[in-house]
């Protein structure tokens, strides 16, 4: 009766319910290693942290749209009526607000031979000592409000927010899958012990049932009824171990070395038991909160509102150019005596342009906000798909854990009639076929009752991970 006594301790490892904790062998693998080295060691979690860092790159070009730059222009001029040398230097710094520049410089222009009396260009000429010049430059209408310095940093910005939630969202997924990979390894590991230890059973009565058949106690029938159950048994161990070893390939896809190789686990390493989880919360009361910080909903906000920027960009750029500029400038050194330059200048300027049509501009514009009704539409729907597959979650978690009841009461009646049956074949009162078919159910009943468990831990990690931001 030891194969009862096994099937018996199977069902007792797989009815605790509302335990979390997994009876481990010594060096059993854990959800939470599975978790860990997927988190440090996937490609997938890997190439988003890499993007995460190609926009902080990003973010860092478009600060340098606010870098001051120095330029600088020199010119020899001979051979003419008027000869030159001129040099100028100038520092520009562009500024956040209302699209500002401020600028400073210096300029030098003489004749080729400053002892000679050549004439020169008005704006080229300065005194010995050079010009210092500090400016303003402040657009009025187009770039005022916005211009696209301000808005590559605002999307550059926004670009950080979106890889990060996007990454955060594959972590999600991934354990996700992680777990559902872990628990079918572990479901198919029990299912090998359910195997072979209905294989032990039916080797060991072959042997009886072979000497009570030569003795002359039973019929010759009886003995190649028991042999046809080892053959049938045999392939089913096979075909235990072929999905163990399966599962175990897809487990290996988040079981990584430090390396990032894919690792399978060892047999050696499956958990000694397969519990069932804690119960989970209601959709509706969770909804809510996941609707405010799930990350795959705060990627696409960012992404909207990087289109938003755009749009306020093409707004912006729809009017026209209209400049304001002021400047004052001061020669240095001796005059020349007959030179008529000033000392101090103060210079107001005003520049205007304007495209006659403005169809790129409207064009763009039109563009930009058809996008983002877009855009918006599509986040709507991922909001809606979001409290879909919350409920989905639910309805997954209760039908499993109905099933796991049914399960629990079937083996349990299957056992009975199993032990029955082999009382009334030591009896004399049936056959080894009915015994043999008794034992099947019972095997059967108890690989409902590993697959109705497994599901229950894939419920949860569906659940978890769908309202890990919100716990």
């Amino acid at each position: 009766m030891r194969w009862l006594v096994c099937a018996s301790g199977v069902v007792l490892a797989l009815t605790t319910v509302g335990s979390s904790t997994v009876l481990r062998a010594q060096r059993a693998l854990t959800p939470a290693e599975v978790i860990a080295s997927t988190e440090r060691h996937h490609p997938r979690v890997q190439a988003a942290m890499l993007r995460e860092e190609v926009a902080e790159a990003e973010l860092m070009a478009a600060r340098g749209g606010f870098d001051p730059y120095l330029s600088a222009y020199g010119a020899l001029r001979t051979g003419g009526y008027y000869e030159l040398r001129r040099l100028d230097v100038e520092l520009r710094q562009p500024t956040p607000l209302w699209g500002a520049e401020v600028y400073a410089g210096y300029r030098y222009g003489r004749g080729v031979d400053d002892d000679a009396n050549y004439p020169s260009y008005y704006d080229d000429e300065t005194l010995r000592g050079g010009e210092i010049r500090a400016g303003l430059l402040v657009p009025l209408w187009r770039d005022g409000p916005f211009d696209a310095r301000r808005a590559a940093r605002a999307r550059a910005e926004l670009r950080i927010e979106q890889t990060q939630g996007t990454r955060e969202a594959i972590e999600l997924d991934l354990k996700q899958k992680a777990a559902e990979a872990y628990w079918k390894w572990v479901a198919a590991g029990r299912k090998l012990r359910v195997a072979e230890e209905l294989l032990e059973l039916a080797t060991r009565r072959l042997e009886q049932t072979r000497a009570r058949a030569a003795a002359g106690a039973i019929a010759e029938v009886d003995a190649l009824e028991a042999e046809r159950a080892v053959l049938s048994r045999q392939s089913s161990v096979i075909a235990a171990r072929r999905g163990l070893e399966a599962t175990a390939l897809v487990l290996g896809l988040f079981v990584r070395d430090s390396g990032g190789d894919p690792r399978p686990p060892s047999e050696d390493r499956l958990p000694d038991g397969l519990p069932v989880p804690d119960s989970i919360g209601a959709a509706d009361v969770m909804f809510p909160a996941v609707l405010a910080c799930h990350p795959r909903l705060r990627a696409a906000r960012a992404s909207l509102r990087a289109t938003d920027v755009d749009r306020d960009l093409a707004r912006a750029q729809r009017g026209p150019r209209i400049d304001l500029g002021l400047e004052i400038s001061r020669d240095l050194g001796q005059s020349d005596g007959d030179s008529t330059l000033p000392g101090t200048v103060f210079e107001s300027k005003v520049r205007f342009a304007m495209p006659i049509l403005l169809r790129g501009e409207r064009g763009r514009l039109e563009a930009t906000e058809q996008r983002f009704l877009a855009e918006s539409e599509d986040l709507r729907l991922m909001e809606d798909d979001l409290r879909t597959e919350l409920g989905d979650a639910v309805s997954q978690w209760n039908a499993a854990r109905e099933r796991y009841e049914l399960a629990v009461r079937l083996v349990d009646v299957m056992r009975r009639l199993a032990v029955a049956e082999e009382r009334r074949f030591q009896a004399g009162a049936t056959d080894l076929l009915v015994v043999n078919l008794r034992e099947q159910s019972l095997s059967e009943a108890e690989l409902s009752l590993v697959d109705a468990a497994a599901e229950l831990w894939m419920a949860r990690a569906r659940w978890d991970a769908l309202t890990a931001c919100a716990q």
